[in-house]
C-alpha cells in the first residue's frame, strides 16, 4: 500500500495511552493526530464518579471550527487530515496544500488504520488489518467448525449484486478513521464466518458509514465497527480503540447500525437460531433479543406486532416461515442515538451504563460479562453487578453529573440529545426498589434496603453507615437525594407547640424548629440555638472588672445516685481537667449536700492549683429548687418516662404545673435572691457544683430556652461540667453564657 500518511502503531483494540508521560498520540512518527490528555477532573464530590471510572478528557484536535483554523500544511503533516466543523468535510494535507476529500478522493482512495485515515494510490493491493477476521470463527464461541477453511458460501454465486449498506457506528459517534467490515456468515455451515469480507472507512464526524456497492451471498451478515469513539462521560475521544458487532440479517434492510445494542444481542442472537437447531432466520429472533436486553436494564418500550419471513429463495432455514415479535417493529441496528424517540434515550442510556468500569477494553470486557449472562435465559441474572452498577448511576445522579454527560453530548452538535436521565434513574430506583414516583407516593423518603448496595442500611434511622436517602420529588415525580431537612423530619408531622426544637433523625447532630404559623419545621439558626462555650474561653474572654460564678452540674459519678455516692476516677480526671482551664485566680466554691458535688469542687481545687481548698455548701443548689409538689414530680416520673422528660418538658413547655413552681418567677428568684448576693463574696471567679435537675432548668433560663436541653422532644441533655457562667459587670448587671468543661455541652441517652 501506498500510503500518504502516517499510521498509528498501536495494534486495533489496543490502548495508546503511554503511562509514562501521561500523554495520548492517536497518530505515528510522534505526530500528534487525534488528541491529548486535559487535565484530569477534580476529585471533588461531584467530579469523582466519572473520573473514578479512569477516563480522563482526550481532546479531538485534529477537528477546526472553519478552513481558517486548519494549521499550516508542512511537509510533517503530508497526508493527514483535519475535520472542519463549518462545512462538515475533511481536508487532507497534500504537497503544502489543504485539499477537501472530494478532490483528495479523485487521485486517491481514502483509507483507515488503527484509527486513522490513510491515503493510497488507487489500484494499490489494500493492506490486510490484523483484526479483519479472515479465517476467525464465530467472536462468541457459540459455534464449531467453520471459518477455518472454505466454506460452502465462498464458492457460491452472488445473490444480491450491489447491495448498498448504509448505517452508523456508535458508543458515542465513532470519530472518522474508523474502520468498518462486513463478513458474510454461512448458514450452511451454522453461521461461520465466510472469507467473503467487505472494508470500507468511516469518513464524516458523526460515525456514519456506507458501503455504496457489494456484492453478496448471503444475508446473514456480521458487521464490526473498531476505532476511537466520542465519549459520554468527558465529552472527549475514548482512551481506547475498541470493535462493536452487530449480527444482522439484511434480507429486507439496507441500514445496519452498530452500536451497543446489537454488540450485547449478538451472543442472545445466535444462540435462539442454535437453539431452534438452525432452522430460524436471525430476524425471526431479534425483537425478541432486544426486548430482552432492554428489560435487562429496566427499560420497556414499544408493543407487539407481527411479522413475517422475506427471505431469499433458498436463504431460510429449512424454508420455514417464521413469525416474530418486534418491538414497534425495531430491531437493534435500526436504532441511533440521534434518531430523536425513545430508543434513541434507550440506546443511549445503556451505552452510559457500560461505561461504569472504563470506556476501553474494560468496558468491552464488562459488556461482554453482561451479555454472557443474558446469552442463556434472556437475562441479566447477576444481583451483585446490578446493585453496582446503581450504586455507580446514583452516585452520577446525586453528584450532578447526568447534566455534565447531557452537555458533554450536545457539545457534539449531532441532533436533540434524548431523555436517556430517565432509564438510569429507573434502573437504579428500581435496583433499590423504591417503587413508582407519582402524585401519589410524592413525598415519600426512602432509604436502600438492597443488602447488595454499598448504600445499604437495615432500617431508616440507623445510626451508623451511609446518611443519604432518597425522597419521590413532588414536582418531578422522580427520585432524588433528599436534603438534609427532608430525611431529617421524616415523621416529625405538626409541632406541638410554636419553637419546638428536635434533632435530625439521620444527622443527630442537626436540629429543626417548628414555625407554628407556617405549620413547618425549618432548620435551626444560632438565633434558635445556642452553643456551648468552652469554660476556659469564656474566662479569659472576661472584661477587666467582670466576676463570674460557673454553676455546673457534677463531673462523672458512679451508679450511686444517693447523697453519699462518689465520682468515678474519670470524674475526677474531669473536674481536675476543668480547673486547669481557671489557673491564676483565687476561686470561690460551693457545692450541694451531696458527696460528689463537693468531691467535683475539690478536683478542680485541685486542677487549678488552689490551696487551700474551701467550699461552701449551699442547700438550694441540691437539685429540687423548681420542685414544689415531690409526689406528683415522682408519679410525673414514674409515668412519663423519668426525670430527665418531666425537668426538660417543664422548663420549654410549662408542662406539669401542679408540680413545679412557675418557671419565670422561681428561675428569677434564684438568680436575684441566691447569686446576686453571693458575688460580694466573689474577686473574679466562682465555681458551684449542683445536679442536672436544677442546672439543665437554670441554665435554659438563662439563655432564652436557646440551650437544647430539650430532653423530651431530641433526647439531648445536659453534660457533666456543663451549665451556665453568670456574669457580673461592673453595673450590676447580670449576662449569661452556656459553658462546657468537657468537649460537649449535652449528652444523648
Amino acid at each position: 500500500m501506498a500510503s500518504c500518511g502516517s499510521d498509528n502503531p498501536a495494534s486495533e483494540g489496543s490502548s495508546v495511552d503511554d503511562p509514562s508521560s501521561g500523554s495520548t498520540a492517536l497518530s505515528s512518527g510522534g505526530h500528534s493526530h487525534g488528541g491529548h490528555h486535559g487535565s484530569s477532573s477534580s476529585s471533588s464530590v461531584k467530579a469523582e464518579p466519572i473520573s473514578a471510572v479512569g477516563d480522563s478528557l482526550i481532546e479531538d484536535t485534529t477537528a477546526v471550527l472553519s478552513k481558517n483554523d486548519l494549521p499550516a500544511c508542512t511537509p510533517d503533516k503530508e497526508g493527514e487530515s483535519f475535520y472542519v466543523e463549518s462545512e462538515h468535510v475533511l481536508y487532507f494535507c497534500l504537497e503544502k496544500e489543504w485539499f477537501p476529500s472530494e478532490t483528495v478522493e479523485s487521485l486517491f482512495k481514502i483509507g483507515c488504520h488503527n484509527g486513522v485515515l490513510t491515503l493510497e494510490a488507487p489500484g494499490a493491493e489494500e493492506e490486510e488489518e490484523e483484526s479483519s477476521g479472515q479465517g476467525q470463527s464465530n467472536p462468541w464461541g457459540f459455534f464449531n467448525g467453520g471459518g477455518s477453511g472454505t466454506s460452502a458460501l465462498d464458492t457460491m454465486p452472488v445473490r444480491l449484486p450491489g447491495a448498498h449498506i448504509v448505517g452508523f457506528a456508535e458508543k458515542g459517534p465513532f470519530r472518522y478513521g474508523a474502520s468498518v467490515k462486513i463478513i458474510e456468515l454461512d448458514s450452511t455451515q451454522r453461521l461461520a464466518d465466510s472469507k467473503k469480507i467487505h472494508k470500507t472507512c468511516i469518513t464524516e464526524a458523526g460515525g456514519n458509514f456506507s458501503f455504496d456497492s457489494v456484492d453478496l451471498v448471503s444475508p446473514y451478515l456480521r458487521v464490526e465497527a473498531n476505532g476511537y469513539f466520542h465519549n459520554e462521560l468527558t465529552g472527549g475521544l475514548s482512551s481506547q480503540m475498541v470493535t462493536l458487532k452487530a449480527v444482522v440479517d439484511v434480507t429486507d434492510r439496507d441500514t445496519v447500525n452498530v452500536n451497543m445494542l446489537t454488540h450485547m444481542e449478538a451472543p442472545r442472537v445466535l444462540k435462539l437460531v442454535e437453539n431452534s437447531g438452525n432452522n430460524q432466520p436471525i430476524r425471526a429472533v431479534k425483537a425478541q433479543t432486544l426486548k430482552e436486553i432492554l428489560s435487562s436494564f429496566e427499560i420497556n418500550l414499544g408493543g407487539s406486532s407481527g411479522g413475517g419471513n422475506n427471505g431469499f429463495p433458498g436463504w431460510n432455514f429449512g424454508g420455514q416461515q417464521q413469525t416474530a415479535t418486534s418491538t414497534d417493529g425495531r430491531f437493534a441496528e435500526d436504532i441511533s442515538l440521534f434518531d430523536g424517540d425513545e430508543y434513541s434515550a434507550a440506546l443511549l442510556a445503556v451505552s452510559i451504563m457500560m461505561q461504569r468500569n472504563g470506556s476501553g477494553n474494560d468496558m468491552l470486557q464488562y459488556t461482554s460479562g453482561i451479555a454472557e449472562r443474558i446469552k442463556g435465559n434472556g437475562n441479566w441474572d447477576d444481583n451483585n453487578a446490578k446493585a453496582d452498577l446503581a450504586d455507580w448511576l446514583m452516585v452520577l445522579d446525586t453528584s450532578g453529573s447526568y447534566a455534565t454527560i447531557r452537555n458533554n453530548i450536545a457539545s457534539w452538535k449531532r441532533g436533540d440529545v434524548p431523555d436517556f436521565e430517565k432509564h438510569l434513574r429507573n434502573f437504579w430506583t428500581g435496583i433499590y426498589q423504591f417503587g413508582a414516583c407519582n402524585s401519589m407516593t410524592a413525598g415519600s423518603v426512602k432509604h436502600v434496603n438492597n443488602s447488595l448496595s454499598k448504600f445499604f442500611i437495615s432500617y431508616y434511622e440507623q445510626p451508623e453507615g451511609p446518611r443519604i436517602r432518597f425522597i419521590c420529588d413532588a414536582e418531578t415525580h422522580r427520585w432524588r437525594a433528599a436534603t438534609d431537612i427532608e430525611k431529617d423530619t421524616v415523621g416529625f408531622g405538626k409541632g406541638d407547640y410554636d419553637g419546638q426544637i428536635k434533632a435530625g433523625k439521620i444527622n443527630a447532630d442537626k436540629f429543626y424548629v417548628y414555625e407554628q404559623s407556617k405549620g413547618k419545621w425549618r432548620a435551626a439558626t444560632s438565633d434558635d440555638i445556642m452553643e456551648f462555650e468552652d469554660i476556659g474561653d469564656v474566662y479569659a474572654s472576661l472584661a477587666p472588672g467582670e466576676k463570674v460564678i460557673f454553676i455546673l452540674r457534677h463531673a462523672e459519678r458512679t451508679d450511686d445516685t444517693g447523697k453519699k455516692g462518689h465520682l468515678t476516677d474519670n470524674g475526677k480526671k474531669q473536674a481536675k481537667t476543668v480547673g486547669e482551664k481557671l489557673k491564676g485566680d483565687a476561686i470561690v466554691f460551693a457545692n450541694s449536700t451531696y458527696t460528689r458535688s463537693y468531691e467535683t469542687c475539690e478536683n478542680v481545687a485541685s486542677g487549678a492549683g488552689v490551696s487551700p481548698f474551701v467550699s461552701d455548701t449551699i442547700k438550694d443548689l441540691d437539685g429540687e429548687w423548681y420542685v414544689k409538689d415531690e409526689s406528683k414530680y415522682d408519679s410525673y416520673k414514674n409515668s412519663d418516662g423519668g426525670g430527665w422528660v418531666v425537668a426538660s418538658a417543664y422548663a420549654y413547655k410549662g408542662a406539669y404545673a401542679d408540680a413545679f413552681y412557675d418557671f419565670d418567677k422561681r428561675s428569677e428568684e434564684f438568680l436575684t435572691g441566691v447569686v446576686k448576693p453571693r458575688f460580694a463574696s466573689v474577686n473574679r471567679v466562682g465555681v458551684w457544683i449542683s445536679h442536672d435537675m436544677f442546672v439543665a432548668p437554670i441554665t435554659a433560663y438563662c439563655t432564652d430556652k436557646k440551650v437544647n436541653l430539650r430532653y423530651f422532644d431530641t433526647k439531648s441533655w445536659i453534660n457533666y461540667l456543663a451549665g451556665v457562667a453568670i456574669i457580673m459587670g461592673t453595673d450590676g448587671k447580670m449576662r449569661y453564657v452556656p459553658v462546657k468543661g468537657l468537649s460537649s455541652g449535652t449528652m444523648t441517652m
